[in-house]
């Protein structure tokens, strides 16, 4: 940029402000990863890098010219020659830069002049048709919920909903769920065993079996789709409703299957 002329905003500033916080609230939750081993590290820089290249392609749709470049956390550089351990440390403090530079720009969102509506309307026209095309992924406290994350995003370039994708904190959450109910046209429940019962079996966490029964109600059976992972017991009340099921730690195994119900379901 040049002569300190602040890019213009491509987006209304409400639906900047609500992408860039999800950002920041992804970022945390990096930040926050905890590693026991250097296999657990390697897999946190990829979603680290894969978290970046995201938030670049995002503030080049959000502004008119990307505010990124002008902060100093805008490009990560791994440190070579240091252990996995002492690498983690830089690590932590480049995504530590990079949600305060996100965190900056924030909070001086009121300072971005937003193009002339008409200039927006065919980027808003854009987020309409895809806002009933979210892809919900209700899950527990398994990580595996990334990885399908990943294959709907990136992969089929459908938009996902998830919970915590934007800060529910100071909300109702009977809010957050009608706001996810009203912008999903699919869900995919993601059943792992959390849930130590006192007979030894493993059921899926509450909130999971909470989330099904929503989008059930809402969506049918038909696009609430039930992803029973192995060694999780399915409750009674989806017995007798088809299933994917997927090995332990693998909802990979589960991709082309759900392509084929997003296939039958005229969503891609």
């Amino acid at each position: 940029m040049t002569d300190n002329k602040l890019p213009k905003l491509s987006v209304n500033r409400a639906e900047a402000s609500e992408k860039i916080r999800g950002r920041i609230n992804v970022g945390k939750e990096l930040l926050e990863t905890q590693m026991s081993s250097e296999e657990e590290f390697d897999n946190l820089k990829s979603e680290t890098w894969k978290w970046i290249d995201y938030n670049k392609t995002l503030f080049g749709k959000l502004f008119d010219e990307s505010p990124l470049s002008e902060f100093h956390g805008s490009t990560y550089i791994g440190i070579i020659g240091q252990n996995w351990v002492e690498e983690m440390i830089s690590h932590r403090e480049s995504i530590s830069h990079w949600i305060n530079d996100l965190e900056s720009i924030y909070e001086q969102l009121e300072l971005y002049e937003e193009l002339p509506s008409n200039t927006q309307q065919t980027r808003t026209n854009d987020n309409m048709n895809n806002e009933n095309k979210k892809i919900f992924i209700g899950h527990g406290r398994s990580l595996v919920w990334r990885v399908l994350k990943d294959f709907i995003e990136e992969t089929l370039g459908l938009p996902y909903e998830e919970f915590n994708r934007v800060s529910a904190a100071g909300e109702f959450i009977g809010n957050r769920l009608e706001e996810m109910l009203d912008e999903s046209c699919m869900a995919f429940l993601i059943m792992t065993g959390e849930d130590e019962q006192a007979d030894g079996s493993l059921h899926a966490r509450e909130n999971v079996i909470h989330e099904v029964g929503l989008f059930q109600g809402r969506l049918g059976f038909k696009r609430a789709i039930i992803l029973l992972e192995e060694g999780c017991q399915e409750f009674s009340n989806i017995r007798g409703i088809g299933q994917i099921r997927f090995p332990k730690a693998d909802i990979k195994a589960a991709f082309e299957e759900i392509r084929r119900v997003l296939q039958r379901e005229s969503i891609i």
